[in-house]
């Protein structure tokens, strides 16, 4: 499924819900003083009014899409503030590099990494926000400031921390009283067409995937009580191998094994076993993977799993 290509395609793609806690967010933001020394390499989703770039809403998207969607932990965030700057690679590609704020994630990826680094904005210690020497330290990542020294000064870099730590603490407050209103949670379906692999997923509703779960739930003989929400799976000459949940349990099989079940309400959270190469669902329960399931996804997939069984348990 193809990452849209700017932040307004982005929102159209989720709830009404969330875009209005995306608009709160980003106005409540907006709000905080950013100091002038600092105002460069700020970008705010949907500023239009930054001091030094007209292309800031670009410079912003490009954070997004590098720092966030190419490796998601979690579907649907709400992209808040991007602090950095680019790098140059030897081909002329450019590369965001420093701090993405979202509504549940903040994302690091310094110089010489290639990888952001996600931590949960919930348990993020504001006080673990700081500079360190000439790095701006998130958690245990770091930003190398040596590509900002024309820009920004030594005795400016504390300031940098003071304002994203301010940035999580409005966001993170913001998010809390949006949360204790209760919403109907996300239906498996609405999860697997928001996700960036719906179409590696198989849903009763589509006519073309309709026939090939109706041909895994002959093959593995499920219940005839049970309805199928949603497969991950693929069928060769030997046989249908892969995973799928109904409204009652998590099925798996891989090829020429027997076939796996546990109950939804048995399932907690699903991971990567890099060791047994599959997803844990319990510790008696091990999920194949499948072609299209790669290192860069894994962790993404075993996320969106659980979402997906949380949803359909409370579907049943």
């Amino acid at each position: 499924m193809p990452r849209p290509s700017t932040l307004s395609d982005y929102l159209d793609g989720l709830s009404a819900a969330r875009r209005d806690l995306f608009a709160r967010l980003s106005e409540e933001v907006a709000a905080i003083e950013t100091p002038e020394e600092i105002t460069r390499l700020v970008f705010r989703a949907g500023q239009t009014d930054h001091p030094e770039y007209d292309d800031a809403e670009v410079v912003f998207w490009k954070a997004v899409d590098q720092l966030y969607l190419q490796a998601a932990v979690s579907d649907g965030d709400l992209p808040i503030l991007f602090w950095g700057f680019h790098t140059i690679d030897l081909l002329g590609r450019r590369h965001s590099k420093g701090v993405l704020v979202t509504d549940r994630t903040v994302y690091v990826e310094g110089v010489d990494e290639l990888d952001p680094r996600p931590f949960s904005l919930a348990s993020l210690g504001t006080s673990e926000v700081r500079i360190d020497g000439a790095a701006l330290r998130v958690g245990d990542a770091a930003v190398d400031l040596a590509p900002t020294e024309r820009v920004l000064a030594v005795d400016e870099r504390p300031a940098v921390a003071r304002y994203v730590s301010a940035v999580i603490d409005t966001v993170r407050g913001t998010v809390a009283v949006a949360d204790q209103r209760v919403e109907a949670p996300a239906t498996v379906e609405e999860l697997v067409l928001a996700s960036r692999l719906s179409s590696d997923f198989l849903l009763p509703s589509r006519p073309k995937n309709a026939k090939g779960i109706a041909k895994l739930a002959a093959k593995w003989k499920l219940p005839a009580s049970e309805r199928v929400l949603v497969s991950l799976s693929s069928a060769t000459f030997v046989g249908v191998y892969g995973i799928a949940i109904t409204d009652a349990a998590l099925y798996s099989r891989d090829l020429m094994e027997g076939l796996d079940r546990t109950p939804l309400d048995e399932i907690g959270a699903i991971t990567w076993d890099a060791e047994a190469k599959g997803f844990r669902v319990t510790p008696d329960h091990l999920a194949p993977t499948l072609p299209g399931i790669n290192d860069d996804n894994r962790d993404y997939v075993a996320a969106l799993l659980t979402s997906l069984v949380r949803s359909a348990a409370h579907t049943g």
